[in-house]
C-alpha cells in the first residue's frame, strides 16, 4: 500500500498529541476535571432557573452573618409570610369569650401580670429557654421548671396562664412568629401532660418583637430564645 504523505503528517499529528497526552501530571489531570465539574454543576443550576454566584461559608460566624435574602430555609417571598402568619395565628389559644362561658371574667392579655413582681411565684414560672430554630423542650432545668408550675397550678384551679413564646433576632417576622407559637404550645402541650387543664392555659407569640436582652451575641440569643408567662389569679 503506497503511504501518501498527508496521511504521514496526520500520522505524526496523532503521535504528538498522544505524547503530550501522557507527560500530562496527576494534578493536571485532576485540575481540569474539577473545572469539568463545575461547569457542569453550574450548567444543571442554569437549566433549573437558578443563576448567579454562590456564595461560600467557611464558618459558623459566616453563616450568622449572612443576610436574610441568603438563607434558604426562611421564608421571604409574601405567599410565604403569610402562610406563616396564619399558621402562627391558628396556633393561638385565647380565652373564649361566648356568652355564659367560664372565661368571659378572664381579663385579656394586659390583664395578666409577670410572676417575677410576686416575690412568691417569681421562682415557679421562671422562663423556659430553646435551641436555635427549635420548639424542643430540653434540659433539667425547662423540667424541673415545667413540673413546678405545674404543681402549683394544679394547686391553685383559679390561676390561669399566658405562655409567651419568643425568638431571637435572626431570622425573618413572619418566620420567627409561627416559631414562636410553636414554643409557647409546646409549653402548653407539657403542662398538660404534667395534669393541668388545657382551659388554664392559653398561648401567644411575639416572635423576635420583645428580645429582654439587645446584644447580638450567643449569650443574648439564647436568653431571647424562650418561652415566658403572664398569670391570673381569679378569686
Amino acid at each position: 500500500m503506497k503511504i501518501t504523505k498527508p496521511l504521514i503528517i496526520i500520522n505524526l499529528l496523532l503521535i504528538c498529541l498522544l505524547m503530550t497526552g501522557c507527560c500530562r501530571s496527576k494534578d493536571e489531570v485532576y485540575d481540569d476535571t474539577k473545572t469539568a465539574s463545575r461547569h457542569m454543576k453550574r450548567g444543571v443550576k442554569t437549566l433549573s432557573g437558578k443563576q448567579g454566584d454562590s456564595r461560600a461559608v467557611h464558618c459558623r460566624e459566616d453563616f450568622l452573618t449572612l443576610n436574610e435574602d441568603d438563607l434558604d430555609f426562611i421564608p421571604l417571598y409574601d405567599e410565604d409570610n403569610l402562610q406563616q402568619i396564619a399558621m402562627a395565628d391558628a396556633q393561638f389559644r385565647q380565652p373564649k369569650e361566648a356568652p355564659g362561658d367560664r372565661h368571659t371574667s378572664l381579663p385579656g392579655i394586659d390583664g395578666f401580670v409577670n410572676p417575677a413582681t410576686r416575690p412568691d411565684l417569681a421562682d415557679t414560672f421562671q422562663n423556659m429557654n430553646f435551641p436555635y430554630n427549635s420548639n424542643q423542650i430540653k434540659g433539667d432545668k425547662n423540667l424541673k421548671t415545667a413540673r413546678a408550675i405545674a404543681k402549683y397550678m394544679k394547686k391553685h384551679p383559679a390561676t390561669y396562664v399566658y405562655v409567651e413564646g419568643h425568638c431571637d433576632e435572626r431570622g425573618a417576622e413572619a418566620y420567627n412568629l409561627a416559631l414562636g407559637a410553636r414554643r409557647s404550645n409546646s409549653v402548653r402541650s407539657l403542662l398538660i401532660q404534667e395534669g393541668v387543664s388545657p382551659d388554664n392555659i392559653f398561648t401567644v407569640s411575639y416572635g423576635k418583637e420583645r428580645p429582654i436582652d439587645p446584644g447580638h451575641d450567643e449569650n443574648s440569643w439564647w436568653k431571647n430564645r424562650r418561652a415566658e408567662f403572664k398569670i391570673y389569679e381569679r378569686y
